[in-house]
């Protein structure tokens, strides 16, 4: 799951007469503030257009679909030049960046895996908001009537993960220098191994077929200029996006190169569109549980912005095109269906995944493919020490900000003589935020980061 893009910023320049997804034609356009249309173009760049993270809080998104922050009216889907001015500070020059969208000749890596096995041209946000509530749903197919960013989820519903233990069926979260996933108080109690393993431990199961049924992985959110010195990979704006199609191309040929390819599914999937220009008004849901956040009021009857999402598996046909509307509960859906036998209907987390389409109906072929498909390596003028080094030097979003506050939270339950001992008000750039992450990672999972899995 990467971060904070829309289905056409990455995806809508890929629609032709011979491939048509719900795509763009071009003359989709919204109005600045001086009443000039912003028509969308095929010319962004891997970062530098959205230095000015585009605003994805739940009154951010009202205005992009809505033209309003109470999310009145009809749906139309042409307020993000104007949302995005605001949070430019009133930058007429700058909001007009966020109709650019990508062409599919600058990301070959994704838009490759999306024409060569299906894409979902009609996968949603599970809410129209930022990032932890959107996860959320992707673990446990509620967010439990939270639209913010507050690290605490001590309250949450089960997830994924507990279902599918309580059958027997294995696990677990691979990431980078931290898991989102750690907001989930029960998956900290006990032994953090059980649940989260780093990526190069992903690697090393995929060599050896050792996977667990079910995996969920993560980027790296914070670029880290020790060591290895490597980038950002979340492709959270503006982290450049070459960083994130390095990373799939990596995932990807894990899982093809692995003895389990042939029964093994990949989605790749983005967790909210991050303020990013898209122009398919969002249906309505089913709220999951019957909470509904207060401060502001939302009842979780309607879902978020079109994120991309492509299904991977030596099963499916070339140039699928799956049309169904999922979100992320279908996630859960899917691994319910896959693992859990006769019954999986009943064996629901929410009424969101109760009412979630799996999307293992793309896998259509009778016999597994055995073609290579040809995917080459980003090319980048520096190396990636150089591009940690710049990265590595910004200072905190809110967004890196929120991940300090929930590896501090992790940090606190440690035993006192085991906790890191970095100040938190000390940390201000991403390698500082990047030191910590590792350094309190390394208390909690010790066994885990020794092994580099």
């Amino acid at each position: 799951m990467m971060e904070n893009r829309s289905f056409d910023h990455m995806f809508g320049f890929l629609m032709s007469d011979s491939y048509p997804i719900e795509g763009l034609t071009g003359k989709e356009s919204n109005l600045d503030s001086q009443g000039e249309p912003v028509k969308v173009s095929a010319d962004a760049n891997y970062s530098g257009d959205l230095g000015t993270d585009p605003g994805h809080h739940f009154p951010d998104v009202n205005m992009q679909i809505f033209g309003n922050m109470e999310g009145t009216g009809a749906p139309s889907m042409a307020g993000f030049v104007a949302d995005y001015q605001k949070m430019c500070g009133g930058n007429l020059s700058k909001s007009r960046r966020i109709m650019k969208c990508f062409s599919a000749k600058r990301i070959p890596v994704i838009t490759t895996l999306a024409q060569e096995y299906a894409i979902c041209d009609h996968w949603f946000s599970s809410i129209p908001g930022p990032t932890l509530p959107n996860r959320s749903f992707a673990h446990a197919a509620t967010s439990v009537g939270r639209l913010d960013m507050n690290p605490t989820w001590f309250d949450e519903a089960k997830t994924i993960y507990e279902l599918l233990g309580e059958s027997g069926v294995t696990s677990k979260i691979y990431f980078h220098d931290m898991s989102m996933a750690q907001t989930f108080k029960n998956l900290q109690l006990g032994d953090q191994n059980k649940y989260f393993g780093t990526f190069n431990g992903f690697l090393d199961a995929c060599s050896k077929g050792t996977l667990p049924a079910y995996s969920f992985i993560e980027p790296r959110y914070n670029a880290d200029n020790s060591g290895d010195a490597l980038p950002a990979t979340d492709q959270h704006p503006d982290h450049d996006v070459q960083e994130g199609e390095t990373l799939i191309l990596d995932v990807y040929n894990a899982v093809r190169k692995s003895p389990l390819w042939e029964s093994t599914i990949l989605l790749i999937v983005y967790d909210e569109h991050g303020g990013t220009y898209d122009h398919v008004p969002p249906p309505s849901a089913v709220s999951p549980d019957g909470k509904a956040c207060l401060d502001p009021p939302f009842d979780f009857s309607r879902f978020g912005v079109r994120v991309p999402a492509v299904v991977i598996s030596p099963w499916i046909e070339a140039e699928t095109i799956d049309s169904n509307q999922y979100d992320h509960a279908s996630i859960v859906a899917t691994a319910r269906k896959l693992f859990l036998g006769a019954g999986w209907q009943a064996k629901a987390l929410t009424a969101r995944d109760q009412a979630a389409l799996p999307f293992d109906g793309t896998l259509t072929r009778d016999t597994a493919r055995t073609d290579t498909v040809d995917l080459t390596q980003p090319y980048r003028q520096t190396t990636p020490a150089v591009r940690a080094a710049r990265q590595a030097a910004l200072p905190l979003s809110d967004f890196q900000k929120t991940q300090v506050q929930l590896t501090n939270l992790v940090n606190q339950d440690l035993p006192l003589e085991q906790r890191s001992t970095i100040p938190v008000a000390s940390i201000q750039t991403q390698a500082d935020a990047a030191a910590f992450h590792k350094d309190v990672l390394s208390r909690a999972m010790p066994q885990t980061q020794k092994a580099g899995g």
